[in-house]
């Protein structure tokens, strides 16, 4: 099936080319064009968009103002004029960063990342405790009371369980959605730990295992709320 996508970017003239690469591609579907970041965010929670080609700088709303307002488990791919976002934009789990102008080379890399993502999604079959990661070649049973944290790295998310870590392609948010019900919480940009692994909290980490786990400033608050502790 065609991955469904939308384009979000104020400039009518670069929208216009991602448009025409998007119609070239057979694997893509393209829903519709938004000059308006805030309509684009209400078209996501009303359809089901799989990826969305992002602006950075626009009037009515950042890109990555946008990233952390749209819905999770969308694929994001940021194309800009500036690349010193890029770092922001991957920490934000951005898919790829594509400078304009943009190639239809180029493009195309950035499609195939993509479908490696969607390729890689992880499941749980329904009433169960565990999931299915695809990883490389094969797709892995994890049982979900083995899992300490999952770490987003650049391209990967890295699941660290108490005898293995598992490489996927996917990214966090996936993770977040699927494992919030067994007691999972983001604690960091790049982390979601298991509070029921958690063995010692120091100095703003958390130890768990042979491991230990930053918490981000901006996620303590919501984690002591979680273990029903004041700051």
């Amino acid at each position: 099936m065609a991955v469904k996508c939308i384009v979000v970017d104020d400039e009518p003239l670069a929208a216009q080319v991602l448009v025409a690469f998007i119609n070239k591609t057979p694997d893509l579907q393209l829903l519709k064009t938004f000059h308006n970041p805030q309509e684009a965010l209400l078209f996501l929670k009303q359809e089901k968009v799989d990826l969305v080609f992002l602006d950075i700088q626009m009037q009515e709303l950042s890109g990555l103002e946008f990233m952390q307002l749209a819905p999770p488990g969308i694929h994001i791919v940021i194309v800009s004029a500036y690349d010193e976002y890029a770092v922001e934009g991957f920490d934000r789990e951005a898919v790829d960063y594509l400078l304009k102008p943009v190639s239809f080379e180029r493009f195309a890399r950035s499609v195939q990342r993509v479908l490696a993502k969607n390729t890689g999604a992880i499941s749980q079959p329904a009433g169960t405790d565990y999931i299915f990661v695809r990883t490389d070649k094969r797709i892995v049973r994890v049982d979900v009371k083995d899992i300490l944290f999952v770490e987003a790295l650049r391209n990967y998310v890295a699941i660290q369980t108490t005898t293995q870590k598992i490489l996927t392609l996917q990214n966090l948010r996936s993770f977040e959605e699927i494992l919030a019900p067994f007691r999972f919480l983001r604690v960091h940009k790049s982390y979601i730990i298991s509070l029921d692994k958690i063995d010692s909290i120091e100095r703003q980490r958390i130890f768990t295992g042979a491991h230990n786990v930053p918490i981000g400033d901006a996620y303590m608050k919501q984690f002591m709320e979680a273990i029903n502790m004041p700051r």
